[in-house]
């Protein structure tokens, strides 16, 4: 069945990628976000599981942000898991394990263009995050056109503008090269600048390139889905300050362009491609290392789900 989603904007020919995009959808009950089906995907494919995270629940400290790893246990096993403790999941790229996860994304994205003449995009991609009641996802940016499409529980999501102060031209290099990985520095004050949504069964939103945002979730499980896509005007984004940050974090010279045409970015163009290509991205990017293991417990539930909540403590 085709999902349907409504973009609740006006004349997006002109506001699109200016201004937070509020959406409108019905897979709330669709039974692909079911656990049934969740825990499927997840104990056929598991290494669609990017990462596992725990953190502290009642503070915006992203030094509490720790990664686990699953070890013989089942999908549904997993669920329990984070149903009963606090733990975040990201099974990336969902699509390239089931196309029937692809299918809605590209439709969503379909659908988009035809309310935005000219629209263009590319790499889609679905990573659908499950987590527990009351965890939360500390400030971040994301280098790709992004958005979050909401299916179970609830949660609250505060996104911010970017640049300055929000977001450091220096910071967003550091995530783009690699060097640090989303995280960037949050400050109380920002908050009087923050969209802030309430997000239900059925809601979601899109918001313009690199805009930092924070999540908490309702006293429930959560299962969302991110939306992540490419354009041209993106990708050119991202080598111009891909070139940047390599000038900058590695060889000491301060860029003094960001701009995405002409020959100036060609040149930068070609040299982040080159950067790429020979493998230094991924060498001096940040690894990311499991801080402790999660087995199956031989245990009651309830017993289960408390040991959990004392390891991400």
């Amino acid at each position: 069945m085709r999902p349907t989603f409504h973009f609740d904007g006006e004349n997006l020919a002109e506001t699109w990628n200016k201004h937070i995009l509020p959406v409108r959808h019905d897979l709330a009950t669709n039974p692909l976000f079911s656990d049934e089906e969740l825990a499927k995907l997840i104990e056929g494919n598991p290494q669609a599981i990017r990462e596992v995270s725990t953190m502290d629940p009642k503070s915006e400290d992203r030094n509490s942000w720790k990664r686990a790893s699953f070890t013989d246990m089942s999908g549904m096993e997993i669920l329990d898991a984070v149903r009963g403790g606090l733990l975040w999941i990201n099974v990336a790229e969902a699509g390239s394990f089931d196309p029937r996860y692809q299918a809605i994304i590209d439709t969503l994205l379909a659908d988009l263009a035809k309310q935005v003449p000219g629209l263009k995009t590319f790499q889609h991609r679905i990573g659908i995050l499950i987590s527990s009641p009351n965890a939360r996802v500390f400030y971040h940016c994301d280098i790709p056109g992004q958005g979050l499409m909401h299916v179970r529980g609830e949660k609250r999501i505060w996104i911010y503008p970017d640049g300055e102060p929000f977001l450091p031209q220096e910071a967003l290099e550091r995530v783009v090269t690699g060097l640090s990985y989303e995280e960037i520095d949050y400050d109380p004050s920002f908050e009087r600048h923050a969209t802030v949504i309430d997000l239900k069964p059925g809601m979601g939103a899109l918001w313009p390139l690199n805009y930092p945002h924070r999540v908490i979730n309702g006293d429930s499980l959560n299962v969302s889905f991110t939306v992540e896509y490419w354009t041209d005007e993106i990708r050119r984004h991202y080598l111009v300050n891909l070139a940047n940050g390599v000038a900058r974090h590695f060889l000491g010279v301060k860029p003094r362009s960001r701009a995405i045409s002409g020959p100036i970015f060609a040149m930068k163009a070609a040299f982040a491609a080159a950067w790429k290509l020979s493998g230094a991205k991924s060498y001096f990017s940040a690894k990311i290392k499991p801080d402790f293991e999660i087995r199956k417990q031989q245990k009651r539930q309830k017993e289960l789900a408390t040991g959990f909540k004392e390891a991400a403590e």
